[in-house]
Order: C-alpha cells, then sequence, then structure tokens
C-alpha cells in the first residue's frame, strides 16, 4: 500500500467506531498529519454530533498543534452545507490546512463534489479516489439511503446443509452453532432495523435484541397484515418492547390493542404487503438499513420483488429433509430467469460455513471486496 492508502485504511478502522450509532449519517473518521507525525485524529460518533473532521481539528488544537500546511486524511468527502453542524470545508479552509486527501465523493446531492472543489478554489491540494472501493464499501448503507431513498437490505438466512431453515412444524431452534449467533448478533448491532415476518415471530418467538456482543438493539419490526400476533411474544413484553413495531395493511381498520401505538401501515396487493412501500415507509423513518431474519415467505417476497442487496447464509452441517424451504414461495419456470449472486467471501464458525453474497443487479457500493 501506498502511504496515502496506509493511512486511508486507518481512518476507515477509526470510522467504525460508530457503528450502530450514525445513522443516517455515514461513517467518516479523519487523521490529520505534519511534518510526518500524527497531530490529530476523529470519528463520527453519534448521529447529530461533531463530524469527524472537526473533531480531529479540536484533538490537534486541544494538544497545542498549529494545522498549516498539515494534510488532512478522511475517507468521506468533506460537508459543504450547513446540516445539523457548520461545513466541515469550510473549517479546513479556516484552518489553513495545505492538503486533503478523500477517499471518496460524498454522494448526498447537497454535497457531491462540493466540498471538493470549495477546498480546490481556496488554494488547498486534494487528493481523491484514496482507496475508494474500501470507502464505497464502508458507507454501503448512506449511499443507497441517499441515492435511492431506500433503506440498504440484508437477508441472514441460517440453514441445514439441505436448504432448510426449519422442519414442518416450524421449529428452528437452533440449526446453526452459537458462533454464528454471536456473528449475527454483531450484524444486528450494525443495523438499524431487524424485520421478521409473521410466522417467525409466532413460532420462534424471538427476543431480535443483541446480546452476545456489546452494542445497541436495533428497532424490530414483525410484517403482521392481519393483526394476529399474541400479546404475549417476547417482542411485546420485554424490556425492549418500545422498540418493536408492526406493519399492517392500509386497509386494516383495526389493529390488536396490545401494540396499537408502534403501527406501520402500507399498501397490499392480491392480499400481500407491497415491500417496496414497506422500504419507503422505513426511510422515511430515517432507517438507512434493514436486516431481513426470516422466514421463507418474507425472503421470497424480496427476491421475487429484487429489492435485496445482499445476503448472508450461514450453512450448518445437518441433513433435515423435509422442512420448509429458505425461498419456498419463489418460483421460475425457466433457469435463465434464476437470480444471479456475486459470491464475495466465505468463512468457517467451528462446525458451520458463512457465504456472503452480493446481488448484482443492486449493487449499489460498486465494490466486491471483503468488509
Amino acid at each position: 500500500m501506498t502511504n496515502d492508502e496506509d493511512i486511508m485504511q486507518k481512518c476507515i478502522q477509526l470510522s467504525l467506531k460508530g457503528k450502530g450509532h450514525v445513522s443516517p449519517n455515514p461513517l467518516v473518521g479523519c487523521i490529520i498529519i505534519k511534518d510526518g507525525k500524527v497531530i490529530g485524529k476523529g470519528f463520527h460518533s453519534k448521529f447529530g454530533e461533531e463530524h469527524a473532521e472537526a473533531k480531529a481539528v479540536n484533538d490537534a488544537k486541544s494538544n497545542g498543534y498549529d494545522l498549516r500546511n498539515s494534510e488532512v486524511y478522511v475517507n468521506l468527502e468533506p460537508c459543504s452545507h450547513t446540516g445539523k453542524t457548520k461545513p466541515c470545508s469550510d473549517l479546513l479552509i479556516n484552518e489553513k490546512v495545505g492538503k486533503v486527501v478523500v477517499g471518496m465523493k460524498d454522494p448526498f446531492e447537497k454535497v457531491n463534489g462540493k466540498g471538493i472543489k470549495k477546498l480546490r478554489n481556496a488554494g488547498i491540494e486534494v487528493v481523491t479516489g484514496v482507496l475508494e472501493s474500501e470507502c464505497k464499501e464502508l458507507n454501503k448503507f448512506f449511499i443507497k439511503y441517499v441515492k435511492e431513498h431506500l433503506p440498504y437490505v440484508t437477508l441472514k438466512i441460517a440453514q441445514s446443509i439441505d436448504g432448510r431453515i426449519a422442519l414442518s412444524n416450524y421449529k428452528s431452534q437452533w440449526i446453526t452453532g452459537k458462533k454464528s449467533r454471536k456473528f449475527v448478533h454483531q450484524l444486528r448491532s450494525e443495523y438499524d432495523v431487524v424485520l421478521i415476518g409473521k410466522n417467525t415471530a409466532r413460532y420462534d418467538n424471538p427476543s431480535l435484541t443483541v446480546r452476545e456482543v456489546h452494542g445497541r438493539t436495533p428497532y424490530r419490526i414483525v410484517i403482521d397484515r392481519d393483526s394476529t400476533l399474541p400479546g404475549n411474544l417476547k417482542l411485546f413484553t420485554d424490556t425492549e418492547k418500545d422498540k418493536t413495531f408492526v406493519v399492517t395493511g392500509s386497509s386494516k381498520k383495526a389493529v390488536t390493542e396490545i401494540y396499537s401505538r408502534n403501527i406501520i401501515r402500507v399498501k397490499e396487493k392480491d392480499q400481500k404487503l407491497i415491500i417496496k412501500d414497506i422500504l419507503k415507509k422505513l426511510y422515511a423513518m430515517n432507517v438507512s438499513s434493514v436486516l431481513v431474519e426470516g422466514g421463507a415467505n418474507l425472503y421470497s417476497q424480496f427476491v421475487k420483488s429484487d429489492l435485496f442487496d445482499d445476503i448472508y447464509v450461514f450453512i450448518a452441517p445437518k441433513i433435515i429433509g423435509k422442512g420448509i424451504s429458505c425461498f419456498s414461495d419463489y418460483e421460475i419456470t425457466k433457469l435463465t430467469d434464476a437470480k444471479i449472486l456475486n459470491y464475495i467471501y466465505s468463512k468457517s464458525f467451528d462446525k458451520d460455513l458463512l457465504i456472503y453474497y452480493k446481488n448484482v443487479h443492486r449493487n449499489s457500493t460498486g465494490s466486491g471486496k471483503d468488509h
């Protein structure tokens, strides 16, 4: 790696400290160098708080450093507009930095090159596109959120080697092992929402909380078109019950009293809720990422509508035989119509195998790299 790439990689690692806390904002890390020495560091730690560049500048100044002619490294273009904070490009200009190295241009329409242009017009050298693919992968949630006005969607599937996610009686705990489940808890802590269907809620009675790792529990959303789920489920009774929302049909006049406060009403077609309308409603709630954890009907609907971005498939070395297939409600009549996925990587968790794929039709980041 070049020196610029090495420092940019450190910015990416620094930005990861904000995972699960900055949405729908991007993950950003910033490092300031002067005379070959790191004089300031900062990362965006929470939505609405100071940006990474401001924190790095304050870090340097608090230690008595003058930023004139320093080099600023940041994985995302410094902002050029006033939102919840002042423009970072103006801050760097005022501090008379000499050079800014940027990982990727900000796709947000109010920035989108304007920050880079402002810095260059002020006489500051700007280098762009350093580890650009890695920077895009880092902020794949943010990119889709601002470009398509939809949240990024990941399908998480735990199955046997013969493709079963549950027995015929819907029993599914536990197909995969403890280390696989710990990885899933880490995923949950990084996504805004965990989404499940009615049958998964009824038969598994999951908590969908983050327990195996340190992190915040996401919003838990269950699809229940006819509002028939019982009120004693963990989703409605545990300590995180206020983070549970129920998606129902727009034509449903009454809902069960136990979750009447957190209702999301969406459009219907052929007695099914329209997946894209669900995602539009979540976008309106500032949700930038959704982790779909079951079941077969919901997985199938996301595949049919081509509204998923990637898939984590955990495969346990078990043969179940007759049972529920993960895409049992998805059917094609020609092999040429098969959904094509892009293999990214695989890794093992004890006896389980994880395979990570991207949907080649919805690769909004332009990256095929392991993150």
